[in-house]
């Protein structure tokens, strides 16, 4: 009896150990799994500043077409008037 009560204890007191063992493994596994939510949310917030400095930098990219456009409009707005005028006065009107 004495036998069995001693191997009862040992094995009591090895499912013990590995119940401690297995709780700091969840524990262990918690803070990480905590950490890995830290960095998701990071992330997203850092992708959502990405895409407002993308749209930033292609409005500013946009700026000097637009700037171009504007003056080759003025430019060719000019040069037709100019015809039309030589091509009145040659007509005498």
């Amino acid at each position: 009896m004495e036998a069995d009560d001693k191997e009862l204890w040992e094995r009591l007191t090895v499912v013990e150990q590995s119940t401690k063992s297995a709780h700091h493994r969840l524990d262990s596994l918690d803070r990480l799994t905590e950490s890995v939510h830290i960095l998701a949310t990071e992330t997203k917030a850092m992708r959502e500043d990405v895409s407002d400095i993308t749209s930033r930098v292609d409005e500013i990219e946009k700026r000097p077409t637009k700037r171009y456009e504007t003056v080759v409009g003025a430019i060719i707005t000019v040069l037709v008037g100019a015809v039309i005028g030589y091509v009145v006065k040659m007509l005498g009107f």
